[in-house]
């Protein structure tokens, strides 16, 4: 709150301090006008000063709240009302300057009245070029503020789905780097050692790989979708190796997207949900397939496995789903949507996010 009122008190002043400048500079010209015209210039400018002055701030007064209602009206409206406002502030303004001049000690040497009608046209000429040059300016500082929030908004943003990816990376680093799937993945890669050396390597990669895109996620910031998918498969078939029958996976890739982008790790802590709470658990193991392709100009990307199921509801926060809808509600602001349904008897998440990458063949 406080804040708030400094700001507006810094508003304020930075108004009447333009007040005062353009007070001058419409002195400045009037004089010279008139200086050219044969007036002199001392008492010329003095009073073109009192005339400015007087017409400029009322003009800021009466502005200055004016304008926060009528622009959000449209420019039609603006002009409509602010055409007789500006020609009411000239000749209240005249009025209230040809008053002051002679207690001032500026005397005119005509009648107040007089020295209205004399002034009248060259006053209403100024307050419109002050009411216009503060409508142009007034309207740009919206837009700077605006382009300054959009740009704010866009940081506060990038910052938000960095800090996602990072805490993504983390967690897929963490349960790579739990003891449990350590041990278990080096167990099997020890059972196989003897009995299928090649499959023993072929997993060795696979976990070198896994946990080098988990390291490298962050940085990259978007991968392809067959990139992502490949991760799923080797996170999968290093599963296997412990599961063996009981876990068994379908991964079906539409070719016109597997090069559209998507944030790492994205599918692959959907997978990993999969196998932690609907496989694993369970004696006789399940199934899991993950399907990708194109709707709509949409990437379309589908979790399915035959476990027991869950809502929204009993989503974690902190947690991999939780996590998965929080960086793409921090990457795409609304735009993608991820939704839990059962199917086939099973569990379906899909994932809906705008194309990003090569157009579709």
């Amino acid at each position: 709150m406080t804040d708030l009122k400094v700001r507006g008190s810094l508003v304020s002043g930075s108004h009447w301090l333009r007040a005062a400048g353009v007070s001058v500079v419409v002195a400045l010209v009037v004089s010279g006008i008139l200086r050219g015209l044969g007036h002199p210039l001392g008492p010329t400018f003095q009073r073109a000063l009192v005339h400015s002055t007087t017409i400029t701030l009322l003009a800021t007064l009466v502005l200055s709240r004016v304008m926060r209602r009528l622009r959000p009206m449209g420019p039609a409206v603006l002009w409509l009302v602010l055409i007789p406002i500006l020609l009411g502030v000239a000749v209240v303004g005249t009025g209230l300057s040809c008053w002051l001049l002679p207690v001032i000690g500026l005397p005119h040497s005509k009648s107040v009245s007089a020295c209205v009608t004399d002034s009248l046209s060259l006053s209403a000429l100024f307050t419109a070029t002050i009411g216009i040059a503060m409508v142009i300016y007034e309207g740009q500082r919206d837009r700077l503020d605006a382009l300054t929030l959009e740009l704010r908004t866009r940081q506060l943003d990038q910052e938000r789905a960095n800090k996602m990816a990072l805490e993504a990376r983390l967690t897929t680093l963490e349960s790579r780097l739990h003891p449990h799937f350590l041990f278990n993945t080096l167990n099997a890669i020890s059972a196989l050692v003897k009995e299928d050396p090649d499959e023993a390597e072929r997993t060795v990669e696979r976990l070198a790989a896994l946990l080098r895109f988990s390291l490298d996620a962050t940085e990259r910031g978007l991968v392809p979708v067959a990139e992502e998918l490949k991760i799923v498969a080797d996170y999968l078939e290093i599963e296997r190796t412990r599961l063996g029958e009981r876990l068994s996976f379908a991964l079906k890739v539409a070719p016109a997207v597997t090069g559209w982008m998507i944030p790492p790790l994205l599918v692959q802590t959907l997978v990993e949900n999969s196998v932690k709470h609907a496989i694993a658990p369970r004696p006789s193991g399940g199934h899991i397939r993950v399907d990708a392709s194109a709707h709509d100009a949409q990437l379309v990307i589908g979790v399915w496995d035959d476990g027991p199921g869950f809502s929204a509801d009993a989503i974690v926060p902190g947690h991999g789903l939780d996590n998965v809808k929080g960086r793409l509600a921090a990457r795409y602001r609304g735009a993608a949507t991820i939704a839990i349904a059962p199917r086939d008897g099973g569990t379906l998440i899909t994932v809906t996010m705008p194309r990003t990458g090569p157009d579709p063949a």
